[in-house]
C-alpha cells in the first residue's frame, strides 16, 4: 500500500490550500518539513492563526476526501518560544 503525504495550510481551523503532496518522501521527512515551515512563520502571521498541518492517507483516496476527514488527521503542534 502506498501512502500519500500532504502539507496543508490552515488559517485557524479553516483549510486554505495544499502546499505540497508526495508519495516519494518518507513520513518522517515530511513531518520534519512541516516543523521547519511552522518555525519559519513570522510571529505576526503565527498570531493570525496561520499553520501548516501534516496529512497522511492511502494513495487510493482523493485529496478532497482527505480534507473532509480533517477531524481524524494527524497534526504537528509546535510550541513557540
Amino acid at each position: 500500500m502506498t501512502y500519500l503525504y500532504e502539507i496543508h495550510c490552515y488559517q485557524g481551523d479553516t483549510f486554505q490550500y495544499v502546499v505540497a503532496r508526495t508519495a516519494r518522501l518518507s513520513e518522517e521527512k515530511v513531518r520534519q518539513d512541516v516543523e521547519k515551515m511552522n518555525h519559519a512563520l513570522g510571529s505576526e502571521i503565527y498570531r493570525k492563526g496561520m499553520k501548516y498541518v501534516f496529512v497522511a492517507a492511502t494513495n487510493s483516496k482523493a485529496a478532497g476526501d482527505i480534507r473532509e476527514q480533517n477531524n481524524r488527521t494527524k497534526t504537528v503542534s509546535v510550541k513557540r518560544k
